[in-house]
């Protein structure tokens, strides 16, 4: 298939479940994590493929803000599902989990609102480029998908080899290695046999399980710091909790950091081989 076919029909795939998380976002458990990720890769889709589009940055702006926007009550809904999995601190945090699910009806809210002021007119933008087919760039209309896939697999793999696995750049290894898996998703659809790709994906998604687990940790651990001088009936459990999470947040690191120098030095042929 040419790519421009491909491409069309990934962003339709990712424009409808965007609209359809929006229409459902209280009437669904989770709509502001499919939303979330519905939004994350259409993004990523324009901005790996970026050199082979005619790329609106209005709307790329607009995709990185509704992201952005709701990051917050995201982070908080995780939050309370790791403390309800906490048993031992039942008693004690019933406070903490009040305050937090009250603050996830508001971020939560707060979310929704800024979406509905905007959603309208991103969907005007996203669907008048599609139609229109603005997003075709000259010297590229013959180019298979597959060629294209490819040679983005490449320049993802260089540009993850350059980010050195160290803590400061765990985040953002888990977005470059994000962006990547995206593609090898597409190329899977189309080479739906190759045994290759189907097994470096597991490998992505189960480096992908890890390195959103420390990300969240480290946002949390933060967060609960803030709330000492909010909730002081609840600082020896908010304490007690910090330090459980520090003690998980230095362990799962040490590990992921080992995984991604290994994968770094010999991994980093995926796209060339896939």
């Amino acid at each position: 298939m040419l790519f421009y076919d491909v491409f069309e029909e990934i962003i339709n795939n990712q424009v409808s479940k965007i609209e359809s998380n929006f229409k459902e976002f209280y009437t669904k458990d989770e709509a502001l994590h499919d939303l979330r990720v519905a939004i994350r890769r259409l993004l990523s889709y324009f901005l790996v493929f970026k050199k082979y589009l005619n790329t609106d940055t209005q709307l790329l702006n607009t995709l990185k803000f509704f992201l952005k926007s709701s990051n917050m009550a995201r982070d908080t809904q995780i939050l309370i599902e790791k403390i309800n999995q906490l048993d031992i601190f039942e008693n004690d945090l019933k406070e903490l989990k009040t305050y937090l699910e009250k603050e996830y009806g508001i971020q939560k809210s707060n979310f929704y609102n800024i979406l509905s002021l905007s959603f309208d007119d991103f969907l005007i933008k996203i669907n008048q480029t599609i139609v229109q087919k603005s997003y075709r760039k000259d010297g590229f209309f013959d180019f298979k998908f597959e060629t294209i896939a490819f040679l983005s697999l490449n320049a993802q793999a260089k540009k993850i080899k350059k980010i050195k696995p160290a803590k400061k750049n765990l985040h953002k290894l888990r977005i470059e290695y994000k962006k990547y898996r995206y593609i090898l998703e597409i190329l899977q659809k189309t080479q739906v046999q190759n045994q290759k790709i189907q097994e470096r994906l597991i490998q992505l998604r189960q480096l992908q399980d890890k390195l959103g687990y420390v990300q969240d940790l480290s946002v949390h651990i933060e967060y609960l710091k803030s709330l000492k001088t909010i909730l002081p009936d609840s600082i020896n459990a908010i304490e007690a909790l910090i330090e459980t999470f520090k003690s998980n947040l230095k362990q799962k690191r040490k590990k992921v950091i080992f995984l991604l120098s290994f994968l770094r030095f010999f991994e980093i042929n995926w796209g060339e081989h896939a």
